[in-house]
């Protein structure tokens, strides 16, 4: 990192963890559905299905508000946090004369190796793996001006949502498909609620070529999985923006800008949730999520300066620090709550009440990270992480007072 006053540099940290632990926690409220039933099949037969038939008011009105404002926001607003990341690590390695792009290449081909594990062994909505694959082509991006960088995050997503622009998508399907897609829901169903490990691993692998067959990722289709992924790489590369450009840095050196991010994230932000509330055409989605993402981003930079409220948000701080870790245990946990070799509730629990088992499932995660960083550096998987990245087993544990 270059040169900085300690408390400036502990603060630009301290927001930052607050961040990512806010985001950990929002992207768990909306992958609870893909733990708890079908949610990927569910989807591609629309609002009125098999299993929405079951819902109450309350489950519908749930589902309502997580898509309003948390859907897509916390996953683009990790991804902006990665491509920050990125910078931050280039800078500190630069600084303490070590050759960045070897240490980043085996920092994502270990985020590779971890991605692909949990994809295949423990859940299928892995998105570790699309990180450390974008993070190669994010490499390419670290000696670029923040300008150029904000020309190139700007132009991709413009291009990721133009077909959008020009297409309703307001496709209907024959019978036959809706049959299909019915069918392997209510496979996944039966299978998750009450299959041996041998069928949920079996259905679990299926599931994940499913996915991995719409993004290009199966087939090896670099163009279609990176236009398929241009949400997040752009996100990557408004991150870089904002950490070459100090914004979180020095975020009183940038109060003008912040200010007029945070009412164009509110305006546009709210404005296009609500009309791809009322009219459901991804494009207001597409146009709304990182509007309201920042509008987030800014509000809690400034929350944070403010001594009486920042004490609330370093409740975040420790889930943060203890990301990776964290998302990992959460897949760990849900699976265990929800598949046959646990409490067997797959396809048991709707929106309503998901939301009551995030909040515990959050709550354990709290305390478990505070507790965990009273007497540890860092968490588990992070630890791991670090050592293969540098080679070298690291520290791990806090040095005892004497």
């Amino acid at each position: 990192m270059s040169s900085l006053q300690p408390t400036l540099a502990n603060e630009r940290i301290g927001v930052l963890d607050v961040l990512r632990g806010m985001a950990i926690f929002g992207i768990l409220f909306v992958n609870l559905a893909h733990f708890s039933y079908p949610d990927m099949y569910l989807s591609m037969l629309g609002k009125e299905n098999f299993f929405t038939d079951k819902w109450s008011e309350a489950d519908f009105a749930a589902a309502a508000i997580l898509k309003f404002f948390i859907q897509t926001k916390c996953i683009l607003l990790f991804s902006f946090l990665f491509g920050f990341g990125m910078v931050v690590m280039m800078e500190r390695a630069v600084n303490k004369g070590r050759r960045f792009v070897p240490l980043y290449a085996r920092r994502l081909a270990a985020l590779l190796l971890f991605g692909t594990i949990h994809a295949f062994l423990i859940w299928d909505g892995d998105i570790l793996t699309e990180y450390a694959l974008l993070g190669f082509a994010l490499l390419l991006f670290r000696k670029a001006k923040p300008k150029t960088l904000l020309i190139w995050a700007v132009t991709l997503y413009l291009l990721f949502s133009l077909p959008f622009m020009l297409t309703s998508f307001d496709q209907s399907y024959g019978q036959e498909w809706v049959q299909a897609v019915t069918q392997q829901a209510k496979q996944a169903m039966h299978v998750y609620r009450s299959g041996s490990l041998r069928d949920i691993a079996e259905q679990r692998i299926h599931d994940r070529l499913v996915y991995m067959s719409s993004n290009g990722m199966l087939t090896y289709n670099l163009l279609n999985f990176f236009f398929a992924s241009i949400p997040y790489f752009s996100m990557f590369l408004l991150g870089a923006t904002a950490a070459k450009s100090r914004y979180l840095h020095e975020p009183e050196k940038h109060r003008k800008g912040l200010k007029r991010l945070w009412i164009a994230g509110f305006i546009i932000g709210i404005g296009a949730q609500v009309l791809y509330s009322v009219t459901e055409k991804e494009l207001f989605l597409l146009i709304g999520a990182p509007f309201l993402m920042f509008f987030y981003v800014t509000t809690v930079v400034y929350l944070y300066r403010k001594t009486s409220v920042r004490t609330v948000l370093q409740s975040f701080s420790a889930v943060g620090r203890m990301a990776f870790t964290n998302y990992l245990m959460q897949s760990i946990v849900c699976t265990w709550i929800f598949y046959h070799y646990g409490l067997g509730l797959y396809g048991k629990v709707y929106p309503a009440a998901g939301v009551l088992i995030t909040v515990a499932v959050c709550a354990v995660q709290m305390v478990f990270s505070h507790l965990w960083l009273r007497v540890f550096r860092m968490s588990p998987f992070e630890w791991l992480w670090r050592s293969a990245t540098y080679l070298s087993w690291q520290p791990i544990a806090k040095k005892t007072k004497v």
